[in-house]
């Protein structure tokens, strides 16, 4: 698990500078943030702006591997796998973006997953 928590902080370091190279004025108001959940972390970006913080969900990274299978390998989703947020509390269990063990960071963007 210390290895997943670190992994997911590394993605994040990579999502916030490229936030904060592409847009040099969010350096001070945007961050990215992470929170365990019992299956997945939620990855998170905040903006603290006219004196009022807003969230918006990046991504998840599953921690505890769901039952449904991804829909390009048709095999079950690994720990570590990045997918789409599908809502603020729910992720899109179609299909994983990839894997914090094993991407190529030119493939992540700030964005999101």
């Amino acid at each position: 698990m210390k290895d997943l928590i670190e992994k997911t902080q590394e993605l994040i370091s990579i999502m916030e500078k490229q936030l904060h190279d592409r847009f040099e004025h969010t350096r001070d108001t945007e961050r990215y943030t992470f929170q365990e959940g019992r299956n997945y972390i939620k990855i998170i970006r905040e903006s603290d702006r006219y004196d009022r913080v807003s969230q918006s969900v990046a991504g998840f990274i599953v921690k505890k591997a769901p039952k449904k299978l991804d829909n390009k390998t048709k095999a079950p989703f690994q720990i570590g796998d990045m997918l789409m947020a599908a809502g603020f509390n729910k992720p899109a269990t179609n299909f994983a973006r990839g894997n914090v063990f094993n991407y190529d960071p030119a493939d992540i963007r700030w964005t999101g997953i």
